[in-house]
């Protein structure tokens, strides 16, 4: 988008952005690693939190089927009892119908009893025919031979009480049925106890109670159904004696005109009314056989949230890595050279976005960092341009002063000396004057034009010598040393070196500074002064033994015209500075030193720096190579 100015405007905020912005706090507005794990953050909560409600709901839409499957299963089981009464009674009653009661023998109900088609009583496994006419019920005639003449109490107390309830029935055509089944074999039986027509009897009919009822026989084995009465008291079960009956945690409010549900922390019940008898049957099973499905299908959804969160946080961490800490990294390096330190690692094997990021910075440091040499090479270049006017200017102060000063005492010597000459030749008497006074004054006039010249001199060396060294070459420092004292008078002084080494440096005025402080030496200490030429650390000393200097005398020692010699110029020490200072050497006098006066020359050399030149196997290689 193009400004007014032609510029190019930043991008405008989206409308998102816009939204968001001012609900989002400032430093994670300023961050991107922040946005990126509130970014991941908020996803994985999300994912958690649908997970979460699916799981629930999945699991209460299943633990919801599997309780209405067994609501379904108890109902059927309800419904499969009321059939299985329903035709028992009918059998019960229609066996209790016969004029064999009446005028048959024993024998004659007794085959009566034997000959009841089997087909139309299916769940028919006893016939009993008991006489109820004595003190005690007996059975007259059975369908089981071993129960025939024996009361009915000393086979089972609920078969007495079903008989004994049977006979003392109002109605003549009912059929009683007993409270609870009870066992003479395997199976739990339930007796159908209907009085005969026509005699005193009571006919029973005998059932039993299992497994393989219709539809008990289901694939869902783990249910058990219990028949139970309205009190909550056992009926009977298949399988079971009414003792080991477990009719769950109670009857539920509305039981017996609805199916319902009850639960325990090991059982899931539920409840259905049987039609025509006050009877409910339950049917139970382990919870976690119930909800195995919706536990499995529970677990598969704690799996897939599990999986994806842990998929997600390796994911943010994968893109942390890859991402946000490359690009934490980059800012804390770019950080640093804002802050000035251009020797930060810009180098990456990465090749996509982020690599592109980073070489792109590296050239940027690298332009940088040649932008910063060139402007301090030139910095530099002007701060020694800047220094060198100003030794310059000070030369040609001090060399002003010189002129003007040093220069102004030998001239009026002499003048004076030319006025007193002039005025004797005016007025010369052979008689009267000696020429070897006048003589003496011509001998003043040249001693003044020489100093004149000596001055001169010196200036001249100081100006030229003060020229920052642009050319060295190597010197061996025993060497020059030698040569400067060979160009001095020196008297009766001696000259020793200790140690040499090669290095860098402008010979000639090398050899200059040599020689001054020589001459130096001789004039301030005398003709017979040992001078010493030592290597030091970092350069080296010229030592004499004579008296040392003053220490007040030490701060303007270098100074121009400073000198306590009648001869002197008071240049010869400041020229000596001026080529050390050209060298970009520094030099001092060591007032620790006792024994006289040492000269250091300083920063010649660095005290690691290998000898080079001295290096016999350098030379000799370059030698072969010539």
């Amino acid at each position: 988008m193009t400004g007014p100015d032609g510029g190019q405007d930043q991008e405008a905020p989206s409308s998102a952005t816009a939204v968001v912005d001012p609900v989002v706090p400032e430093a994670v507005r300023r961050s991107y690693a922040a946005k990126f794990t509130l970014s991941l953050v908020v996803v994985i909560l999300l994912v958690a939190l649908v997970g979460t409600a699916s799981y629930l709901q999945v699991r209460d839409t299943s633990q919801a089927t599997a309780t209405e499957n067994l609501q379904s299963s108890a109902q059927l089981r309800a419904e499969a009892v009321d059939e299985w009464h329903s035709n028992m009674r009918t059998q019960a009653r229609a066996f209790s119908v016969s004029g064999v009661y009446e005028n048959g023998t024993t024998a004659q109900i007794d085959t009566y009893i034997e000959r009841v088609p089997a087909p139309t009583a299916e769940r028919q496994v006893q016939l009993h025919y008991v006489d109820t006419s004595g003190p005690s019920d007996v059975i007259a005639a059975s369908t089981v031979d071993r129960f025939e003449g024996q009361s009915t109490r000393m086979i089972d107390t609920t078969l007495a009480d079903t008989v004994r309830r049977a006979q003392s029935a109002d109605d003549p055509d009912a059929v009683v049925l007993s409270n609870t089944s009870y066992r003479t074999r395997d199976d739990p039986e339930m007796a159908f106890a209907s009085p005969v027509t026509g005699g005193d009897g009571v006919l029973v009919v005998v059932s039993v109670f299992s497994d393989d009822l219709p539809s008990f026989d289901d694939q869902r084995a783990a249910f058990t159904t219990t028949i139970i009465d309205d009190s909550g008291s056992p009926v009977l079960g298949p399988g079971l004696a009414a003792s080991e009956y477990d009719p769950g945690p109670g009857l539920p409010d509305g039981s017996g005109t609805r199916p319902s549900t009850a639960q325990t922390a090991d059982r899931v019940y539920a409840y259905a009314p049987i039609d025509g008898v006050d009877w409910i049957a339950v049917t139970t099973v382990e919870r976690s056989e119930l909800f195995r499905a919706s536990r499995t299908i529970r677990h598969s959804i704690v799996v897939v949230i599990f999986t994806s969160v842990v998929s997600l946080s390796a994911v943010a961490v994968v893109l942390g890595r890859q991402t946000v800490t490359p690009l934490v990294t980059l800012r804390q390096r770019i950080e640093a050279m804002e802050a000035g330190t251009l020797d930060v690692d810009l180098s990456t094997a990465r090749t996509d976005e982020i690599g592109r990021l980073y070489t792109a910075f590296g050239n940027m440091r690298d332009a940088l960092r040649g932008q910063i040499r060139e402007a301090r090479e030139a910095r530099e270049e002007a701060e020694q341009s800047r220094q060198e006017m100003e030794r310059q200017n000070d030369r040609l102060d001090q060399f002003a002063s010189t002129l003007s000063h040093d220069l102004r005492n030998p001239l009026a010597v002499a003048r004076g000396h030319v006025e007193l000459l002039s005025a004797r030749l005016d007025g010369f008497d052979d008689d009267s004057d000696d020429p070897a006074e006048l003589l003496e004054h011509v001998d003043t006039i040249e001693d003044a034009h020489d100093r004149i010249d000596s001055i001169i001199q010196d200036v001249l060396t100081l100006t030229r010598e003060g020229e920052s060294v642009e050319e060295t070459a190597p010197v061996e420092l025993e060497q020059v040393a030698r040569e400067a004292w060979a160009n001095i008078d020196s008297k009766d002084a001696t000259l020793s070196v200790t140690g040499t080494r090669t290095f860098e440096a402008d010979r000639t005025r090398l050899l200059r500074a040599f020689e001054n402080l020589f001459r130096n030496a001789i004039d301030h200490v005398g003709p017979a002064v040992s001078v010493e030429v030592r290597l030091t650390a970092g350069g080296f000393s010229v030592v004499d033994d004579g008296p040392g200097i003053p220490g007040e005398a030490v701060d303007d020692l270098f100074e121009y015209g400073r000198t306590t010699s009648d001869e002197g110029t008071g240049i010869g020490l400041s020229i000596v500075k001026t080529i050390a200072e050209a060298h970009g050497w520094r030099l001092y006098v060591d007032t620790t030193y006792e024994d006289g006066a040492m000269f250091v020359f300083d920063d010649v050399f660095d005290e690691d720096d290998p000898d080079w030149y001295d290096s016999e196997f350098e030379w000799v290689e370059l030698a072969a190579d010539d």
